[in-house]
């Protein structure tokens, strides 16, 4: 290479090196920009709704975003983090609360929060500071209200109370959780009760988000087994905030829609879900509803056993009424029968009597009916000989009164047509045909024209 060259390559090179900016590494940069937003950004309210609550170790990651009415898309969505403790201490005085609630899922928040950069990342995310817990009890109970209203509007807020509650409900099924105290509660009751109860469950998450689902699946499943009686819906006691899962609207219309009456036992004295409110029946706890069943069960044998007990008294009433009735029928036949026997007693001795004197009658009758035939025989004869003459007489005049020679006597004619038949109706003959008119001395030929 020429040593001008190289000069020159060198010359470039100072150059360069005096006209480069100042530059810094990476996490100065972020730190810089970090700094900057805790001393220049202000801590700020902001609402939405919450999309993801997840812990992991000792911090709380959440995440907020904003909604258009009818669209699932978030417009915009800001990550949060909180460490545990905080998250802990927040969610501790939320429940505490008259109205208590949670973080969690799907609930509207307004939330302070404070702008932050994680630098090993780059990232921004904002810190929750703190919630302001009437905004969301707002919101709560407007919900609440507006699937209240539509319930009752839509007449389905005591639908499931119209159901037919089963006399003898010993057909159970059973929504709650696996294991749980409520569930062992339950079937105990039922268990040390002197009835059969047949128990069905089926197994569901009774508080946090899977709730509403997994009951929904559980009422599915027991929708299709057609010989429960009622379905109990049971959890035992615990954190008011766990009613607000007992809320939810696709819950409160299955359990409203229901082709079988649905009892709840949710633990709370005092306060009441939505679905207490559709329920046929909402009992305090998962053991007063299984003695809920019990007693409907006591009141149906204590009915049978009165109606036994009635009928058994109408019965042995009866019995005795017919034991009476029968010595009635038996003094009114023995009587009846002494009197027609002493009336058939008194019939055949007349009987008697009048066969006796029968015999002379009939003989007497006889021969004075013989005598009266004899007379009879003797002149009778006579008597019929002489009608039948007259009779005959009489005949023979008639006979003789309606002979043709009699009548052709008389100067009547008779025509006959040419096969000897008496010509009646002038209808009988047709031109050409040749007739006989017969007269007293003797006969005429004519030809029809």
């Amino acid at each position: 290479m020429p040593k001008s060259l190289d000069n020159t390559e060198r010359k470039i090179h100072i150059i360069a090196m005096e006209d480069t900016p100042k530059t810094y590494p990476v996490s100065k940069y972020l730190a810089s920009i970090k700094k900057l937003l805790d001393t220049k950004v202000p801590q700020i309210w902001v609402h939405g709704v919450v999309t993801q609550v997840v812990e992991r170790g000792r911090i709380v990651y959440l995440n907020i975003a904003e909604f258009v009415e009818g669209d699932v898309k978030p417009v915009a969505s800001l990550p949060l983090y909180i460490f545990t403790p905080e998250f802990v201490r927040i969610q501790e005085n939320l429940a505490s609360l008259p109205k208590p609630f949670i973080i969690k899922d799907q609930i509207k928040v307004n939330i302070l929060i404070e702008a932050d950069l994680y630098v090993p990342y780059g990232k921004f995310q904002a810190r929750l500071v703190d919630i302001d817990p009437s905004f969301t009890i707002g919101e709560l109970t407007l919900t609440r209200q507006a699937i209240l209203k539509r319930l009752t509007e839509e007449g389905l807020l005591r639908l499931n109370a119209t159901r037919e509650f089963a006399a003898v409900p010993l057909n159970v099924g059973l929504i709650t959780g696996e294991g749980t105290a409520a569930y062992q509660d339950f079937c105990t009751t039922l268990q040390n009760s002197h009835f059969a109860f047949q128990i069905t469950p089926a197994f569901a998450r009774m508080q946090g988000n899977d709730t509403e689902t997994t009951i929904l699946e559980a009422l599915g499943t027991l929708r299709a087994n057609e010989d429960l009686d009622v379905i109990c819906i049971i959890r035992g006691g615990g954190s008011k905030t766990d009613l607000n899962y007992f809320d939810s609207e696709a819950l409160c219309r299955a359990v409203a829609q229901f082709p079988t009456p649905v009892l709840t036992g949710i633990g709370h004295e005092i306060d009441q879900s939505l679905l207490d409110l559709v329920a046929w029946e909402a009992c305090i706890t998962p053991t007063d509803c299984a003695k809920k069943l019990i007693k409907q069960v006591e009141l149906s044998w204590e009915k049978t056993q009165d109606l036994a007990m009635e009928i058994a008294t109408t019965v042995r009433t009866q019995l005795a009424q017919s034991k009476d009735h029968l010595r009635q029928v038996q003094g009114n036949l023995t009587r009846q029968f002494s009197t027609h026997l002493v009336q058939e007693r008194e019939r055949l001795a007349s009987s008697s009597r009048i066969l006796l004197k029968m015999p002379f009658r009939i003989l007497k009758t006889e021969s004075e009916l013989i005598t009266r035939n004899k007379e009879g025989l003797r002149f009778g004869v006579q008597k019929l000989l002489q009608l039948e003459k007259s009779r005959f007489a009489l005949m023979e005049q008639r006979v003789k009164t309606n002979d043709p020679k009699t009548i052709l006597a008389k100067g009547y004619s008779l025509t006959t047509r040419k096969d000897g038949k008496l010509l009646r109706h002038r209808d009988e003959v047709q031109i050409g045909d040749r007739l006989t008119t017969h007269l007293e001395n003797g006969s005429v030929e004519s030809i029809v024209q």
